[in-house]
């Protein structure tokens, strides 16, 4: 399985995010705007995602995609900066929920056996490796549901 992981710097763009049931990410220089575009051709709809909170270093949010980026589209009227490549999501939780980067990497079985220097560089959360899946397991998916997932 592929996990898609996203960072925001609070949880006031992620509270916007989910509220419009898009994500997308930051706007960059050309350069890095254009390796982006080519990643984002990895983001299928069906794929998993999963949202980090730079504010709060907490994972929040899993999430299914219901639409592939779109390279054409800059957003302006969700967040107070400008995204690129957003996509459809539909949310499987609450910002409410939160699992502290620490807790998770004791307790996700993916990061407990990681060999990354850092638990954002084992999700795939730095501004390089945006668009880039991260393996996991469905043990792995069973336990961030578990852990962030709102009962409906």
């Amino acid at each position: 399985m592929e996990l898609f992981c996203f960072a925001s710097n609070n949880l006031t763009n992620i509270w916007a995010g989910i509220g419009a049931g898009k994500w997308a990410v930051a706007e960059t220089k050309p350069a890095d705007t254009r390796a982006r575009v080519t990643k984002s051709k990895r983001l299928k709809i069906g794929s998993l995602g999963l949202l980090y909170c730079k504010e709060t270093h907490s994972f929040t949010t899993p999430f299914l995609v219901y639409s592939e980026p779109d390279p054409d589209q800059v957003v302006t009227d969700i967040w107070p900066e400008r995204w690129r490549l957003p996509f459809r999501i539909h949310p499987l939780g609450s910002p409410q929920r939160q699992v502290r980067m620490d807790d998770a990497k004791a307790r996700w079985p993916t990061l407990k056996k990681s060999q990354a220097p850092s638990v954002t560089a084992a999700m795939n959360i730095t501004g390089t490796t945006v668009f880039v899946p991260r393996e996991i397991t469905p043990d792995d998916w069973a336990m961030i549901l578990t852990d962030l997932a709102s009962a409906f």
